[in-house]
């Protein structure tokens, strides 16, 4: 059994999840969060990646299947899935070290925290896939899935942690502390405000938490779930398409690094403000 590849392949995806958990570390030092339980959450990112990519690689061995994992199917389906399964992860780390969630950063922190490690496992089987396949490029692959696809995963999962610590750190009951996190009629969807606007409006830019609570809190968290699968998706669209035989990926670098500057910029606001207070 050839050993080379899988140990090659590690050190690719191990160097980009290093220098990613050590970017958003250090933009967190004002207080950063125990590295015991970032590394927990780390490793529940791994683990619920796992299930996707054996479900990937099932269904492209039956050819009756194999078109799920093709077109828009595959881009809505898989980001909706990835999206709420790093989101999850994420949250079942926050739920046994409540004490330490204590600030409105700390959403973005363990969300992208739990994309690192989700990114990390993909990128191990995209390596090995790519190394057995003899194809030339292995810098140009490198290079966009460890500061490509990898960061994206970090800017989606971090809107949709910061959505939902909003929602958290709300004076009435937390989302997940109610039995149904996203449950909801379609008459109150239609009927109700898109919260995520008013919440970036009221409370984002002034970084302060939601007031808003019960029934609007767990629409808040769906939304900023649905908001995170959206840019996924245009992700996926967007370095997926060719426009005269030219690959539309660099369409996405200022969305990217606007992305992360913004994101930069939310750790040096009243953010980190602790808040003593959690349920």
């Amino acid at each position: 059994m050839d050993l080379i590849t899988p140990i090659i392949a590690t050190l690719l995806a191990v160097v980009p999840a290093i220098f990613w958990m050590g970017f958003y570390y250090w933009e967190d030092y004002r207080d950063p969060e125990p590295m015991s339980v970032l590394f927990r959450t780390f490793l529940a990112g791994c683990v619920v990646a796992i299930p996707f990519l054996v479900l990937k690689l099932f269904l492209v061995q039956i050819p009756s299947l194999s078109i799920i994992c093709t077109g828009a199917s595959s881009v809505l389906l898989f980001a909706a899935l990835e999206e709420m399964a790093k989101l999850t992860a994420s949250i079942f780390i926050v739920m046994r070290h409540r004490l330490e969630f204590n600030q409105l950063i700390d959403g973005v922190v363990y969300a992208v925290t739990a994309a690192i490690g989700f990114a990390f496992v993909e990128n191990l089987f995209y390596f090995i896939q790519f190394l057995n396949s003899g194809q030339d490029g292995l810098l140009q692959v490198f290079a966009f899935r460890s500061f490509g696809t990898m960061l994206a995963h970090t800017l989606f999962s971090g809107l949709a942690g910061l959505i939902w610590a909003y929602a958290y750190f709300s004076k009435q009951i937390s989302p997940f502390n109610q039995k149904h996190l996203l449950a909801f009629e379609l008459k109150d969807f239609l009927n109700h405000e898109m919260l995520t606007l008013h919440i970036l409006r009221k409370n984002v830019l002034k970084a302060k938490p939601s007031e808003r609570g019960g029934h609007e809190k767990k629409m808040l968290v769906l939304e900023g779930i649905l908001a995170a699968i959206l840019l996924h998706s245009i992700f996926n669209v967007t370095t997926s398409l060719q426009l005269f035989g030219q690959s539309l990926t660099f369409v996405i670098v200022p969305g990217l690094m606007g992305g992360l500057f913004y994101i930069s910029y939310l750790f040096t606001k009243k953010l980190n403000v602790q808040i003593l207070k959690v349920v």
